[in-house]
């Protein structure tokens, strides 16, 4: 990198820095340091929720996904507006008519705490497991770009996450996440420039290439259970799967609750599918683009893999100036998923456990400050992982990331028994879901599970609602009072407002907790 390209990667971490400190002057209380005191703008929010999803693996991972197999994955956005219409009808008017700060808040006023803190506690494995793999995988191919040592890249961008969301809090969160998605945005720009702008006949040409080599496909309606590049798993195993992120995942909840109003909600929600279409298709675009540079240009060595042929671009023929700006878009799209996984992580910590258990009267500033002082210290855990995982070449977390997967599909199922299965209480939800947790992971180990992994949750969802119903009969039923504004079946049109809504732990008596 020349003195341009590191010019343009240091004005744009100075302004990330910038935004968390103006963010900062108003973060006094939990409202405003969760959500904003839902004064956040809706489309800047909606931003936010695919900038938290576009990781540094997306942004290399599509371009060499379009490289060898055109624009088939774009299929999966299909299930991604499954997923999110689903969130829409189904979990949406119950996160925002009640007023949360965590999904998982939900849970307890319709079951009991336990399970409250069951669900909080699955999410936060699975966020502590990935946080140290998002920052390796980030900082190793910042790495090879920029030639710094990899433990020097993974200190700068985990410093740097960590400062602005400590600052600013959600506030800060998602207003870089606009400025960070709107990088990716330039970056792939300018890798397309780079590449029409290197050959004789320009995109023309490069369309050309890859229309004859069948690379502009985009549906494939072969009926194949194994591959996300088929249309029938699109819909069906990663709709559900995309339900289950965007339904029960604290950092797109934590979007959600912080919008002004339902409605407000909804068009975030679209506004993220929208723009996470998008920004697929722009990888996919690259990838099929670079494919017909390097067919014309004939020098892609054989053992660049398919997710490092960005970096190959950008380190071989991508100018002065434009290397800048991807560098930066692949810096952006590390730290928009780093500090949005710092902050739920933290709000969760704060919200379901300290302010729950441990210091029940504890004052807003006071938990504000322990929200901060978590995120430091699981952003020190994180860098320090990834640097353990840079030195051994083994990552440390991963074996809890393949067993912490394992939650998504029965997390879904007990947000779905809460909302649709008004004989689920309290002691069918929490066993029925510790249930399904278990017989996944020992079926997996046993080799019993054949069915491949996108399809987990749409396996283990039904089953952990099945295990829930059964249960339950071993309890009296919730009272239709309690159900009150917590099932599509029970309204609060005859109540004002939430007030009608059970308070927390009111079933709990039902079990004789």
């Amino acid at each position: 990198m020349g003195m341009i390209d590191w010019a343009i990667v240091l004005v744009y971490s100075a302004i990330v820095i910038v935004i968390g400190a103006i963010a900062s002057r108003k973060q006094d209380n939990t409202d405003e340091y969760f959500r904003g005191a839902k004064q956040i703008p809706w489309w800047a929010l909606g931003f936010s929720i695919i900038a938290t999803s576009f990781s540094a693996a997306s942004l290399l991972g599509g371009p060499g996904e379009g490289y060898g197999h055109g624009f088939l994955y774009l299929q999966l956005q299909l299930g991604d507006l499954i997923g999110y219409g689903l969130v829409i009808a189904v979990f949406l008017p119950f996160f925002v008519r009640l007023n949360l700060t965590t999904a998982y808040e939900y849970l307890e006023k319709r079951f009991d705490a336990k399970t409250r803190s069951l669900g909080s506690l699955c999410f936060l494995l699975f966020v502590i497991a990935r946080l140290g793999g998002l920052l390796y995988a980030a900082a190793l191919v910042l790495s090879v770009l920029t030639g710094i040592g990899t433990n020097t890249a993974i200190v700068m961008v985990g410093v740097i996450s960590i400062i602005y969301t400590v600052a600013g809090g959600i506030t800060a969160v998602v207003w870089t996440d606009v400025l960070q998605f709107g990088m990716i945005f330039v970056g792939l720009g300018a890798g397309i420039w780079a590449a029409v702008t290197s050959v004789p006949g320009g995109f023309g040409e490069l369309w050309r290439i890859a229309g004859e080599s069948g690379k502009l496909v985009v549906f494939n309606f072969d009926w194949d259970p194994a591959s996300i590049r088929s249309l029938p798993t699109a819909l069906v195993a990663y709709g559900i799967l995309a339900f289950a992120v965007a339904g029960t995942n604290q950092q797109s909840v934590q979007r959600y609750v912080s919008c002004a109003d339902e409605t407000s909600a909804r068009k975030a929600i679209l506004l993220g599918w929208f723009s996470g279409f998008v920004g697929v298709a722009a990888t996919l675009l690259l990838g099929v683009l670079l494919f017909s540079f390097y067919q014309l240009q004939g020098n892609l060595p054989a053992n660049v893999k398919p997710d490092e042929i960005l970096s190959y671009f950008i380190l071989n023929q991508v100018p002065p100036g434009a290397s800048g700006f991807l560098v930066a878009a692949i810096f952006a799209a590390a730290m928009s998923s780093i500090d949005s996984a710092l902050h739920s992580l933290a709000t969760c910590m704060t919200v379901d456990f300290y302010d729950r258990y441990i210091n029940v009267r504890a004052s807003e500033i006071l938990s504000v400050r322990v929200a901060q002082g978590l995120i430091i210290v699981w952003g020190i855990v994180a860098i320090f992982s990834a640097i353990y995982a840079a030195s051994t070449g083994q990552d440390l977390l991963e074996f809890l990331v393949s067993y912490t997967t394992m939650f998504l599909g029965p997390l879904l199922g007990i947000f779905l028994m809460g909302v649709l299965f008004p004989r689920i209480n309290a002691l069918g939800a929490f066993y029925g879901t510790v249930a399904a947790v278990l017989l996944v992971i020992v079926a997996s180990n046993a080799g019993w599970l054949t069915f491949p992994g996108i399809w987990r949750s749409a396996i283990t969802a039904p089953l952990a609602i099945l295990l829930g119903l059964g249960i339950s009969l071993f309890a009296s039923a919730p009272t239709p009072k309690h159900l009150l504004g917590l099932t599509i079946w029970h309204s609060v049109t005859d109540a004002p407002g939430t007030s009608a809504v059970a308070k927390p732990g009111a079933n709990d008596q039902d079990l004789g907790d």
